[in-house]
C-alpha cells in the first residue's frame, strides 16, 4: 500500500500514555469522544465505528501495542461504482513531562485524483477536530459516565451553502468567534448550548453545559459527492445515558423533519 499520500496531526493531551491508550484503543474510550465503537484489542480483531443510524464502518486492526501504538486498515471508496482502496489509520502515543503527551494520528493509503484531494481535505480537518475533542474528553470528562447523540443528514450540494442552511434552521451564527456561549433556537429544535472551543469553517466545537455537561459538534462536510449534515455529542454524568437516549430521538426527529428540508432549500 503506498504511504507516500498521507495526513498527519497530532495533540498534547493532560494524561499519562495509558491513560490516553484507554481513549484511544477500547470501544468505550473512543465512545467517550468520538463516535460509538467497539474494538477487539488484537491484531487482527475488528474496529467497528457508529455514524448514526444505521450508518457504519469497519476495518482490521494491524498494530495493537499499548500504550503506544494502535493502528487500523478500512476500505474506501468514494462514490458508486468506484473501487475501494485500503486506507491505513494509526494512533501514535509518546509521552512528554509534567503528567503530558501526544497523541500523533496518520492516516495514508489516498488515491491521487481531485476526488482523494477533497477527501484528504476533509479527513484533515475532521481529524484535527477529533483530537480536540479527545483533548477536551481527557481534560474534563476522564472516566465520566457517557452517553452519545449522533443524528443528522446526508445530501447532495454546496458545502458553503448548505452549512448556513444548517445554522440557520439551528438558530445558531454561522462564524462564531471561540470563546463566545451559543445556544440552539427556534420551534421544535432541541437544546444544544455551551462555550465554542473552535469554529473552522463548516464545523463548530462546543463544550456543552446544556442538556449536560459534554462536548458537541455542528458541522457539514464529507470526503465524497454527498454531504453530511450533523449534530454529534457527548454527554457526561450519572445520568447521561438515559439524557442521550432522549435526546438522541429529538435530534433525529428533526433532522427527519427539518434537516433535509433546511439543507436543501
Amino acid at each position: 500500500m503506498s504511504t507516500e499520500r498521507r495526513i498527519e496531526t497530532e495533540v498534547v493531551v493532560p494524561a499519562t500514555p495509558e491513560q490516553a491508550w484507554e481513549a484511544i484503543a477500547t470501544g468505550p474510550g473512543i465512545t467517550a469522544w468520538f463516535m460509538p465503537a467497539e474494538v477487539e484489542g488484537r491484531v487482527g480483531g475488528s474496529v467497528v465505528h457508529h455514524f448514526g443510524g444505521e450508518a457504519s464502518s469497519s476495518g482490521k486492526v494491524t498494530a495493537y501495542d499499548s500504550p503506544r501504538r494502535f493502528a487500523y486498515e478500512e476500505e474506501l471508496a468514494l462514490g458508486e461504482g468506484e473501487a475501494a482502496r485500503p486506507i491505513a489509520t494509526e494512533f501514535l502515543v509518546e509521552a512528554r513531562s509534567g503528567g503530558t503527551c501526544v497523541v500523533r494520528v496518520v492516516m495514508s493509503g489516498f488515491g491521487e485524483d481531485e476526488a482523494w484531494e477533497q477527501a484528504i481535505e476533509s479527513f484533515s480537518s475532521g481529524w484535527r477536530q477529533a483530537l480536540l475533542s479527545l483533548r477536551l474528553y481527557l481534560t474534563h470528562f476522564r472516566g465520566e459516565p457517557v452517553g452519545s447523540i449522533n443524528a443528522g443528514d446526508t445530501v447532495a450540494g454546496d458545502e458553503d451553502a448548505l452549512w448556513a442552511e444548517l445554522t440557520r434552521a439551528l438558530g445558531l451564527p454561522a462564524a462564531p468567534r471561540n470563546g463566545d456561549r451559543m445556544a440552539t433556537s427556534g420551534s421544535g429544535v432541541p437544546q444544544l448550548a455551551g462555550k465554542v472551543e473552535e469554529s473552522d469553517g463548516q464545523m463548530i466545537t462546543l463544550l456543552l453545559d446544556e442538556p449536560a455537561r459534554g462536548i458537541g459538534l455542528i458541522a457539514v462536510g464529507g470526503p465524497g459527492d454527498e454531504v453530511f449534515t450533523m449534530v454529534r455529542a457527548q454527554l457526561f454524568g450519572p445520568d447521561a445515558r438515559e439524557l442521550a437516549r432522549r435526546e438522541q430521538k429529538s435530534w433525529t426527529a428533526w433532522f427527519a423533519a427539518h434537516g433535509a428540508d433546511a439543507a436543501r432549500s
